[in-house]
Formats: C-alpha cells, structure tokens, sequence
C-alpha cells in the first residue's frame, strides 16, 4: 500500500512494499481582502461529472506516474506543482516528509481543486492477491485518523450542509488496473498491477482571482499488523496565485474598455 500526496513517512522495513502513502495537509490563505470561509463539495458531489471515488483512483495513477526527480509527491517547493492541472479540476498532491512543506503554486478560477489529505495505494502482490485482501489492509493502514484540518486564508474550509467532520470524507476507489512507470517513486519495476485507492479526499469550490494560502494537516496511526510499524503524518502549505484563463482576461479588458468608452462619450456629449 502506498500514500503519494500527504506528508507521510516512509513504512519501516516490516511494513508490505505495496502500501504506498498519498497524505497531505494544506492552509489557504487570500493575500488581500477579508478572509472568507471557502465551500468544501459534499463528498458524494461530482467533479466534472466524475465521482470523487473515482477521481481518488485517477489522484493513485497520477502520482505514480511521474519519475524521481520530476515527481510533484516529492517537491519541497512546488517546482512541479504545475502538473496537477487536469483541465477542470487540480490535484493538489503531498509529500513524503514529515517535516512541514511549503509549495508555490497556480491556479484558474474556475478549477475545482481536489486535496488528498490522507491516503493510500495498494496494489495486489505476494499474499495479497484479492480485492477485499487490498482493502483490508489499507484499512489497518489508515488506523486511527486524526488532526484533519483544512484553512483557507487562515479560515477554516465551509463544510457542506450536514457535515461537520472531514472524517466523513473518505472515499475508496474502486479496483483499476495502476500504471508504474521506470523509475518510479516506490522503486518498483514497471509494471501494470490491479490496485485501490483509500483516504480521505477533498473537493474545494475554485479560488477567487489573487493571492491565497492554503493549508491542511492529518496523522494516521495504523492498526492491527501494523500497529507501531510506522506513522502518516502531512502538514502542507500552498501559496496560490488563482489567475484567469488569457481569454477570459482579455474579454474582461474588453470589457473595460467598453466602459471607458461610454463614460467618454458622456462627457463629451455633457460638455458646453
């Protein structure tokens, strides 16, 4: 099992090879302005007309699929950040450390951004050859969840009507077929393997344009066989600068200038 987006530890050596760690923990902050709560989607809400178990499969394949040295799960600085755009919505990924990381990071407007704060992969190996096998040992991985906390603009997240913990937001992906690529981040040779996505996932309405600060945090300590073996821990910063598409700036120069306009035109009809 395997956690790729979150601050997380590497397992100890007892720990099975598959379980690949996937948390984080994320602040939001607006540079400018009163702070505003921002809205966190129900987690049964789609995302560009996905479910967001499904996107939890999609979040698993993306950072698996990006090498050592260029893969944004391992970037102190968010030098990769760029690679979590997916069109209309943006994956905001994790680390592997335990220490707190600070990412810079841009964004549209219009871009849904989907959060692993906690989360795993597990794919089918030496033991583990069953889909119910692969979920019950991400569930003794997860273990006991705690510190989950998401702020935008140091304001915490605005949970959907009827919720009122993010502990409510774990989805589990159904079984995909996970691509590891050479020289991947869990030193697995490349190969295809049947695998499942386990965590807790958040959907986060689009920022406003300008400059925000987004952070979140968790702590997973696991049970069972894996009880003392090792620990989850994210605690992640992302600076976002929210920007519109060029066209959309250029209608609203446009736009503008329409208005420019029309104020000159009545003052020269109001002149003497």
């Amino acid at each position: 099992m395997n956690t790729n987006h979150t601050t997380t530890r590497r397992p100890a050596p007892a720990t099975p090879s598959r379980l690949l760690p996937l948390m984080a923990t994320v602040t939001l902050a607006v540079a400018c302005g009163a702070a505003q709560a921002q809205q966190v989607l129900a987690p049964n809400a789609p995302i560009a007309s996905f479910s967001q178990s499904y996107l939890a499969g999609q979040f698993g394949q993306w950072g698996s699929s990006y090498p050592n040295g260029a893969n944004p799960t391992r970037d102190d600085t968010g030098a990769f950040s760029a690679l979590g755009d997916q069109g209309s919505y943006f994956f905001l990924g994790a680390s592997e450390k335990q220490t707190p990381i600070v990412r810079n990071v841009t964004v549209r407007p219009d871009q849904t951004l989907f959060i692993s704060l906690l989360s795993y992969i597990d794919y089918t190996g030496p033991g583990v050859e069953t889909e119910a096998a692969l979920r019950e040992e991400v569930g003794y991985a997860l273990g006991i969840v705690s510190n989950m906390t998401l702020t935008v603009d140091g304001v915490p997240a605005l949970m959907p009507a009827g919720y009122s913990s993010l502990q409510a937001f774990r989805q589990s992906s159904p079984l995909f077929p996970i691509t590891f690529i050479d020289n991947n981040i869990y030193g697995l040779p490349a190969a295809v393997l049947p695998a499942i996505v386990e965590g807790y996932f958040v959907g986060l309405q689009g920022l406003p344009a300008g400059q925000h600060q987004l952070h979140f945090t968790a702590f997973s300590e696991p049970t069972g066989p894996f009880t003392g073996l090792f620990s989850l821990a994210q605690d992640i910063t992302y600076n976002v600068t929210s920007v519109p598409e060029t066209s959309s700036l250029a209608m609203m120069g446009l736009g503008l200038a329409a208005i420019a306009a029309g104020a000159l035109r009545r003052r020269r009809l109001s002149a003497p």
